[in-house]
C-alpha cells in the first residue's frame, strides 16, 4: 500500500472517529436534556391532576371519573391515585402513543423519566398522593429529529473535510512526486534537479537529492573531460592540434571504401628543411610556425563540410577535400595563404604543396604514394606546387537537379530497400540488425548506398522522407521475421515536429515492431541536438523504441547530456578505435570511454570494426556489442542467435 493511500486512510479514520464520536455525544446529551424535560412535565402534570382531584371531596368514584376524563385527552400514559387511610388505590394507564421513530432507535436510547407525584388535599398524614406519567413520544421524536439533523450536518462536514484533506494531500503529493521522479531519473542515470518544495520535511530531502545530482554530474563531466583528453592524446598532434597520421589515414581509408560519391582530392604540405630551422630559430618559434600551418589548414576544414586535415610527420601535413576537380585551385590559394603568414618569414621558412586529384576506387597507400611523388616534384619546381591526376571524373555523374528528381521519384515509387549488418555481442548473439537505406536511383538499376546520394538528399530537404521510408521498411521486416532492427534518423528530421509525430503514429500502429526497433542519430553539436532528441525520446520511448547515438566518440564530454536527453546506447565510430590492439594511446582512450558509457548506464557498441585483433581487444575492454567486417566474418562462420 502506498504512503499516500495510508495517509488517506488514516485521515479518513480520524475524521470518521471524531465525527462519529461527536454524533454519539450530541445524541446522549440531547437524550438527557429531553429526559429532564419529560420528568418536569410529569411533575407539572401531577400537580395539575392533584388540584383536579382535590375538588372531588375524596369521593373515590368522582376521582376515578375525573382521572378518566383527563386520561381520555391522550396526554397521560398512567395515573395512580393513592388515597389516604384505608381507601383502595386507583390505577389508570394506556399504551405508549405511536412514535415516528424506528423501534431500534427507541430501544437503544430509552428515556426512563420518573413519574410526577403530588399530594392530595392539605398534605397531612392521612392525605393521599397522585403519581402521573405523561406520554413520551414527543421526546423520542424530538431526539430522532435532532439526531438526523446533526448527522446530516456532520456528513456535510465530513465531505468538506475530505475535500480539504484531498486537496492538502494533492498539494503534498506534487513535491513528493517530483522527488520520486528525481530519484527514478537518478537510478536511470539521468541527472535532473527538482525544485525545493515548501514543506520543510521534503525541502531537506530535495536539497540533499539536488546536491547529489550536482556532485554526480560534476563527477561524470570530469570523467568525460578526462576521456576527451585521452582522445586528443590518442588522435591529435600535441603541437598543432591536428589529427595524427594514424587517425587521418583511418578517415581517408574509410572515405575511399565508400561506394560512389563525387571523388576526393588530397593535398600534402611540407615545411622544407624543418630540421635546419629548429636549431636556427629555436624550438618555440618552430612550434609557432607549425601551428600557423595547421591554422591555415583548419580554415578549410571549418569552411568546407567534409574536409579534414592531419599532420603526417614532423614536416608534412595533409588536407583531404571531399570532391574532385578542385585540387589545383585549392593548392594555389593554400600556398598563397601560407607564404603570406608572418610565421613563415621567420628564419626563411619555405613550404611546398603537392597533391592528387580525381581519387576514387583505390586505397590510401596508392593515394599517398602519388601525392608523395607530386610533393617531391613540387620541391624541384619553382612554383613550389604540383598536382597529379589519379583518374577521370565520372562522366555519368548527374547534376544536382537530376539527382534530386531521381531521389524523390525513388522514394515516391517505393524503390528502396534496407541492408542488414549484424550487431553482435561478445557471445555471438544478435543485438540488432543495422539497416542503412539503399535507393534505386534509376529504375531497374542497382540500389545505391547512402554515400552516393545522401548529400543531395540533404540539400534537397528530403531527409525526413528518407528516414520515414527506412522506418516503414524496418517495421515491415520486423513484422515478418521478428528480428530487432536499427535505422538512422537525421538531426534535420528530428528537428521537425511533423516527422516526430508521423513516426509516433507509425509506432503506435505497430506496437510489436516498435518494441524491437532502435532509432539512431549521429553525434551532433551540443546543445543543438538536445531539444530535438529529448522531444523524440518523449514521443517514442514510451512506445518501446530505444534511441542511440551512432558515429560517436569525437566529443565524449557530451555523453552525460545525451544520456539526459533519453538515449539508451552509444555506437562508437571505428576511426576512434582502429588500432586499439597495438596502440597504447588508443587503448587508454577506448578503456576510459567504455567506462564512461557504462557509468552513465548506457550500452557501449563499436561500429565498423575491420580487424579481428581490435575486435578481441574491444571485447576485453567491456564493449557490449560490435559491427563491421570483423563481426561479419563471425556471422559467416557460424549462425547467429538472437539475444
Amino acid at each position: 500500500m502506498t504512503l499516500i493511500r495510508r495517509i488517506a486512510l488514516i485521515v479518513a479514520g480520524v475524521l470518521l472517529l471524531a465525527l462519529g464520536g461527536s454524533l454519539v455525544i450530541h445524541t446522549v446529551a440531547a437524550r438527557q436534556a429531553l429526559q429532564a424535560q419529560l420528568e418536569l412535565r410529569n411533575r407539572d402534570a401531577a400537580s395539575a391532576m392533584a388540584s383536579v382531584l382535590a375538588q372531588q371531596q375524596g369521593d373515590p368514584n368522582l376521582m376515578r371519573a375525573a382521572a378518566a376524563a383527563q386520561m381520555a385527552g391522550g396526554s397521560y400514559r398512567s395515573i395512580d391515585i393513592l388515597p389516604g387511610g384505608n381507601a383502595a388505590p386507583i390505577r389508570l394507564q394506556q399504551p405508549m402513543a405511536d412514535e415516528r421513530v424506528p423501534a431500534w432507535f427507541a430501544a437503544a436510547l430509552p428515556m426512563d423519566a420518573s413519574p410526577g407525584q403530588a399530594p392530595l388535599g392539605d398534605a397531612g398524614p392521612n392525605s393521599g398522593v397522585v403519581r402521573v406519567s405523561t406520554q413520551g413520544a414527543w421526546a423520542y421524536e424530538a431526539l430522532w429529529d435532532a439526531c438526523v439533523q446533526t448527522a446530516a450536518l456532520l456528513v456535510a462536514l465530513v465531505g468538506l473535510a475530505a475535500v480539504l484533506a484531498a486537496w492538502a494531500l494533492q498539494a503534498w503529493l506534487g513535491p513528493l512526486q517530483s522527488t520520486i521522479e528525481q530519484a527514478q531519473a537518478l537510478e536511470q542515470g539521468r541527472f535532473v534537479e527538482a525544485e525545493e518544495p515548501a514543506l520543510p520535511e521534503l525541502r531537506g530531502l530535495a536539497r540533499s537529492m539536488n546536491a547529489t545530482v550536482r556532485r554526480l554530474r560534476e563527477v561524470f563531466s570530469a570523467q568525460a573531460e578526462q576521456v576527451a583528453l585521452l582522445q586528443r592524446q590518442a588522435q591529435l598532434d600535441a603541437v598543432t592540434g591536428l589529427p595524427t597520421r594514424h587517425h587521418f589515414l583511418s578517415q581517408l581509408q574509410r572515405r575511399l571504401a565508400e561506394p560512389g560519391g563525387p571523388g576526393l582530392a588530397v593535398l600534402l604540405v611540407r615545411v622544407a628543411n624543418l630540421e635546419a630551422l629548429n636549431p636556427r630559430i629555436g624550438h618555440e618559434a618552430t612550434d609557432r610556425l607549425l601551428r600557423a600551418v595547421a591554422d591555415v589548414l583548419l580554415t578549410y576544414v571549418d569552411r568546407v563540410a567534409g574536409t579534414y586535415a592531419g599532420r603526417l610527420n614532423g614536416s608534412d601535413f595533409a588536407l583531404c577535400l571531399p570532391v574532385a576537380g578542385v585540387a589545383q585551385e585549392t593548392a594555389e590559394s593554400l600556398l598563397a595563404a601560407l607564404n603570406a603568414g608572418p610565421a613563415m618569414r621567420v628564419g626563411g621558412a619555405d613550404v611546398v604543396v603537392g597533391g592528387v586529384d580525381g581519387v576514387r576506387d583505390t586505397n590510401s597507400s596508392t593515394v599517398l604514394a602519388v601525392a608523395d611523388a607530386a610533393l617531391a616534384r613540387a620541391e624541384s619546381e619553382e612554383a613550389g606546387m604540383a598536382i597529379e591526376m589519379l583518374g577521370e571524373a565520372d562522366s555519368e555523374a548527374a547534376g544536382s537537379r537530376v539527382w534530386r528528381e531521381q531521389i524523390a521519384a525513388a522514394l515516391a515509387e517505393g524503390r528502396t530497400q534496407l541492408s542488414d549488418f549484424s550487431v553482435l555481442d561478445a557471445h555471438g548473439e544478435l543485438i540488432h540488425l543495422q539497416c542503412p537505406l539503399r535507393v534505386q536511383l534509376r529504375e531497374g538499376g542497382a540500389y545505391q548506398a547512402a554515400d552516393h546520394w545522401l548529400a543531395l538528399a540533404r540539400r534537397s530537404r528530403l531527409l525526413p522522407q528518407v528516414d520515414l521510408a527506412a522506418l516503414e521498411l524496418a517495421l515491415a521486416a520486423i513484422a515478418q521475421d521478428g528480428l530487432p532492427r536499427a535505422v538512422h534518423a537525421s538531426l534535420v528530421s528530428l528537428e521537425s515536429p511533423a516527422f516526430v509525430a508521423d513516426v509516433a503514429a507509425r509506432l503506435r500502429a505497430a506496437p510489436e515492431g516498435a518494441r524491437r526497433l532502435s532509432i539512431e542519430c549521429a553525434e551532433g553539436t551540443w546543445p543543438a541536438v538536445k531539444a530535438p532528441l529529448s522531444a523524440a525520446a518523449l514521443a517514442w520511448c514510451p512506445l518501446g523504441v530505444r534511441l542511440g547515438v551512432e558515429h560517436a566518440g569525437a566529443t565524449p564530454q557530451q555523453l552525460p547530456g545525451l544520456r539526459d536527453a533519453g538515449i539508451a546506447y552509444v555506437k562508437v565510430d571505428a576511426r576512434h578505435l582502429r588500432g586499439v590492439s597495438g596502440n597504447e594511446a588508443v587503448y587508454g582512450y577506448a578503456q576510459s570511454l567504455v567506462a564512461l558509457i557504462h557509468g552513465l548506464g548506457l550500452t557501449a557498441l563499436a561500429g565498423g570494426i575491420d580487424d579481428e585483433r581490435d575486435l578481441d581487444t574491444l571485447w576485453g575492454l567491456g564493449f557490449d556489442g560490435a559491427t563491421g567486417p570483423a563481426v561479419q566474418a563471425q556471422v559467416d562462420e557460424a549462425p547467429v542467435s538472437v539475444s
